[in-house]
């Protein structure tokens, strides 16, 4: 009698552990996988970007506010504090390499429209490269140099890299005076090799603030400005399919 009441209270003990262990661990996994929920079932809009979709999908504020972007130095000397790298001399940013050479970055203070000036804004280290705000006489672009041999890629902004390192992402927004694309940029990340899978002009809104928040989905403010140039800021997930 007593064998059988131990089996049974060691098999019920067993089963509340199992019971436990597979609630953590879909909790675990629903953390993992959570994304905010869509206002609507089926997506608000599309961007295709080469052979890349993405379903876009309206949010609340407050669920995009859950998921805050990793803070960036604004400021050029606190970046140049951070990497001795990279110098600058005056008008001058010079990057040294690892095969032994340097890239310099130098502006042109022309009046006219060859003028260009670079800031520096950051190392990405998991793409392998350094990061350049541009500026144009009208416009802007960015600009990423390889550390390895100083070959540079001009993007339209800043890159927003996905948590597995396979994809680039950049995000562009000029409604008013069309001096920059407005839309986004998609590239796909191999070992020390990027390369452009598409790009797409937005007509009817304008990407923010942007980030991943999984390898699939980003995170993006949607931004319209009506004829009486009244700003409006909603919020979206976009999916890659």
């Amino acid at each position: 009698m007593m064998n059988k009441l131990w089996f049974l209270l060691s098999a019920c003990a067993i089963m509340i552990l199992s019971c436990k262990s597979k609630t953590a661990d879909k909790a675990s996994t629903a953390a993992n996988d959570s994304t905010p929920p869509a206002i609507n079932n089926t997506p608000d809009d599309t961007v295709q970007l080469g052979n890349k979709t993405f379903f876009v999908y309206f949010i609340e504020k407050a669920d995009f506010d859950k998921f805050p972007p990793a803070p960036v130095d604004s400021n050029e000397t606190d970046v140049l504090a951070k990497d001795t790298l990279v110098k600058r001399e005056g008008n001058k940013l010079t990057i040294r390499l690892e095969n032994g050479k340097q890239r310099i970055m130098a502006n042109n203070n022309s009046d006219g429209e060859d003028y260009i000036g670079y800031t520096y804004a950051g190392n990405y280290p998991t793409i392998k490269r350094k990061g350049f705000f541009v500026s144009y006489y009208e416009g802007s672009a960015f600009e990423l140099v390889n550390v390895m041999n100083g070959d540079s890629q001009v993007t339209w902004s800043a890159p927003a890299i996905s948590p597995d390192k396979k994809y680039i992402l950049t995000a562009s927004m000029d409604l008013v005076a069309a001096f920059d694309p407005n839309g986004f940029q998609l590239f796909s990340v191999n070992g020390n090799d990027i390369k452009a899978v598409g790009e797409a002009g937005i007509d009817d809104w304008g990407p923010g603030l942007v980030h991943w928040i999984n390898n699939k989905t980003v995170l993006s403010e949607y931004i319209t400005i009506d004829e009486e140039g009244n700003t409006q800021i909603r919020y979206v997930k976009m999916v890659m399919q």
